[in-house]
């Protein structure tokens, strides 16, 4: 029976969020907070994992209290128990405070085989939660997963590694980061959505994880911003001169050029 723990995160949609023109920030209050998408693709992971082998899933996540949607839509998909941890201490935590952050609530909630993540939030882009994570658990991190079974208290794990597949064994605990090519998000059963509303969500403050204020937050965060930079596409337009022939042949060197299209 494992002890399974999902990290996720609310974001912003950046997809409809717009942006401050004069210091390039994230208008936070101008889209619809959703679920990270690599942290759907974490609790699939995670699930899919807890159905093979037995045990349970605790979704933990860090955030204002509104966060506590995304857990709800976490119940919903059907993992077994929820944490929200938050307080005014914490806002404004870069990647490397959130880590520790996420480290000493999960060590708080006692022993566990797994910890799945998504590999990037939307929001940031970094991909760092995963790797500092696992430093501050002080175990294994595995990220490109494909495939995952347990035997023998050790996980053996299927990975792409650059363009070939790797089959490797490894010791639990570990920390699997889950990307959107990990596997396909389930829909919602019935039966969980109607067992989802009004659960629990048990929620972990400062006095729960120990530490001072001064450690969290955009205090304790060694990461400054100093600059921001809009980036716009815009195709552009090519003529191909010569005859029909000399067109095609032209197109073809192109796309070679840019490795678009091989031998």
């Amino acid at each position: 029976m494992l002890s399974i723990i999902v990290c996720i995160k609310q974001v912003p949609d950046t997809h409809r969020a717009s942006f401050d023109p004069k210091t390039g920030v994230l208008d936070r209050a101008s889209a619809e907070n959703i679920t990270n998408p690599d942290d759907l693709h974490a609790i699939e992971a995670a699930l899919a994992l807890r159905d093979a082998c037995g045990g349970s899933v605790t979704a933990i996540s860090m955030g204002p209290p509104q966060a506590s949607d995304v857990l709800a839509e976490a119940y919903a998909l059907g993992v077994d128990r929820c944490v929200l941890v938050s307080g005014p201490c914490f806002a404004g935590s870069d990647s490397l405070v959130t880590s520790k952050i996420l480290a000493r609530a999960i060590t708080k909630l006692g022993a566990f085989d797994v910890v799945v993540t998504g590999f990037e939030a939307i929001d940031g882009n970094t991909a760092h939660v995963g790797y500092q994570l696992s430093e501050f658990l002080g175990i294994p991190h595995v990220t490109q997963v494909h495939d995952i079974r347990i035997e023998d208290g050790h996980a053996i794990v299927e990975r792409l590694y650059g363009h070939e597949y790797q089959k490797i064994r490894v010791a639990l605990p570990l920390l699997v980061s889950a990307g959107r090519n990990a596997n396909r998000v389930r829909a919602p059963r019935l039966a969980d959505l109607k067992n989802c509303t009004g659960r629990e969500i048990a929620v972990m403050g400062l006095s729960d994880i120990g530490g001072s204020a001064d450690e969290y937050g955009a205090a304790g965060s060694p990461t400054m911003v100093i600059g921001t930079e809009l980036f716009t596409h815009a195709r552009g337009r090519e003529a191909l001169p010569g005859t029909l022939d000399e067109k095609i042949e032209g197109l073809i060197h192109k796309l070679k050029k840019h490795n678009l299209l091989r031998n």
